[in-house]
């Protein structure tokens, strides 16, 4: 529209550094093995599978790449689903019922708030980033029980990011996992920012730690980041 102020094309052609994409490994590059892979892969898949992976839209490449993103993160397995925010905002939901507790950093990404939103599990607010108001809203949470009934929790999971994407700041997730070992939660850490751009080998905020793997129960993460997809 002519109110849009925010681009204008000149005509003029230039060559420019990106700074703004998803792409941290470079993997969306016009030639070498991703993008010929990925035609290949086209010509034998098409565009779309045209059904969900409960019907006819789950091929071997899907469980190919299940395979290999639960050897890479050293899980027991993977789930892929076709969108990042929806992995957050559907998954979430089923993770617990009323009497489960999310205990949710107050700066975790909107698709994370809408997942906890979607459900029927209870939520409580820590400071961003901060252990200490973390393990401060755990300890009354378990004290305090369950709203009215004060029946202990069924299970209080703590959701994390590995690198917050608005302020580039990574979790202190040794503290985490402390706190969620001694008072036996479960620890659900999105990782759409982290994998690939963190560790050795690109593991992630775990890796980067040096952490155990089994400590984090749930790892979320994308390929539209570090991966390019």
């Amino acid at each position: 529209s002519r109110d849009n102020k925010t681009l204008q094309c000149t005509g003029e052609v230039r060559s420019c550094i990106n700074l703004s994409s998803y792409n941290y490994l470079g993997f969306a590059q016009t030639s070498g093995k991703c993008i010929e892979d990925s035609v290949d892969a086209l010509k034998k898949y098409s565009t779309s599978t045209c059904g969900p992976a409960c019907d006819f839209g789950y091929t071997d490449l899907h469980q190919e790449l299940e395979k290999v993103v639960a050897k890479f993160l050293h899980k027991d397995d993977a789930l892929v689903v076709g969108m990042g925010f929806a992995t957050n905002s559907t998954v979430i939901p089923a993770l617990g019922d009323k009497g489960t507790l999310l205990v949710s950093d107050s700066l975790n990404h909107s698709s994370l708030i809408v997942g906890a939103r979607g459900g029927q599990a209870r939520i409580r607010v820590f400071k961003h980033n901060d252990v200490e108001d973390l393990e401060r809203v755990v300890r009354e949470s378990i004290r305090d029980g369950q709203p009215r009934t004060h029946r202990p929790w069924d299970r209080i999971i703590i959701i994390v990011e590995g690198i917050y994407s608005m302020e580039g700041e990574i979790c202190n997730l040794p503290e985490i996992i402390r706190i969620k070992k001694q008072y036996k939660c479960y620890l659900y850490v999105d990782e759409a920012h982290s994998i690939g751009a963190l560790g050795e080998n690109g593991g992630g905020v775990v890796e980067y730690f040096g952490a155990n793997h089994d400590d984090v129960d749930i790892l979320m993460g994308t390929f539209t980041k570090s991966f390019g997809a």
